[in-house]
């Protein structure tokens, strides 16, 4: 079963309105009961990596839900759950940690509070961290074993982390009386989630106007160039700029760099360092041969 497209939309009234709670959608689903990648081969329905950012860029943009955070308020934010965990391959093979990474999505890593999940929830923070997405939260599950403790001792202040009671495993269980019990881990949750992304944008709109005073731009008059005109490159991935975008609603999209600059065409990190020892090796040989130049 490909290309589910399911939709479930749950509805209140809230001050004689009808206003909705909550709404899910399902873009791609298959039968097996299996890592994505092999389900999707065993039942002929492999989806592209450009396909599948497209549509979930695409849902995102036409808003599951019509209002997003505005002035410090927040009406409603769209959740993007994938399947498996980071380093999982997606339908076509590709890691997942890869295939959203052009989004940019910021992230709340679900750390793991069993034995062995302190080693892994810290190797998930750092697969992204080195991908370059923004992780605002780690949350794990109870499991007795204090695994917070370490992973809040090696993270410190770089990332909270929250614990939440462990989850009832009788299927007849409604959840009602654990939601209870973690309301206040979502509502920290929620506030930080607000927090970082008004912290992000302040940013991102901010840099128009700190462009001038920063940057210095050849055979241009700085003064002649209004902050409108400036573009706001919030990182790169592969061949493209994520450049970030102002139009009544912030998002950022994607911009093929056409001059081909060392951000996107340069090597990656592995050959950097390859490069960077054979400059030292150059320079320490021309320096040693140098010196011992004889004298005439």
């Amino acid at each position: 079963m490909c290309e589910l497209g399911l939709y479930e939309e749950r509805k209140v009234l809230e001050e004689g309105n009808v206003a909705p709670e909550l709404v899910s959608e399902t873009l791609y689903a298959w039968e097996g009961a299996l890592s994505p990648h092999l389900a999707a081969e065993r039942e002929g329905a492999v989806v592209g990596d450009s396909e599948l950012v497209k549509k979930v860029e695409g849902r995102l943009k036409e808003g599951l839900l019509e209002d997003g955070v505005e002035r410090g308020k927040l009406d409603g934010f769209c959740v993007v759950e994938t399947a498996g965990g980071v380093a999982s391959p997606g339908a076509s093979g590709t890691l997942q940690c890869d295939l959203y990474r052009s989004l940019r999505f910021p992230g709340v890593l679900v750390g793991d509070g069993r034995l062995g999940g302190i080693s892994g929830t810290i190797s998930a923070y750092e697969s992204l961290k080195l991908r370059g997405y923004d992780v605002v939260a780690i949350v794990i599950e109870d499991h007795g074993l204090a695994n917070e403790i370490p992973l809040m001792s090696y993270l410190r202040t770089r990332v909270p982390v929250f614990v939440l009671p462990p989850i009832p495993q009788d299927p007849s269980d409604d959840l009602m009386e654990w939601f209870d019990e973690s309301c206040n881990v979502f509502n920290s949750l929620k506030d930080i989630m607000l927090e970082a992304y008004l912290e992000r944008t302040r940013k991102l709109n901010e840099m128009p106007r700190r462009a001038g005073d920063v940057f210095w731009w050849p055979f241009t008059q700085h003064k002649l160039v209004p902050p409108s005109n400036v573009t706001v490159i919030d990182s790169r991935c592969g061949e493209n700029f994520s450049v970030y975008k102002v139009r009544n609603k912030e998002y950022i999209t994607q911009q093929f760099d056409a001059c081909a600059s060392w951000w996107t065409q340069g090597p990656d990190a592995t050959l950097q360092v390859i490069f960077m020892f054979s400059t030292l090796f150059v320079s320490l040989s021309f320096s040693l041969m140098v010196y011992f130049v004889p004298l005439v």
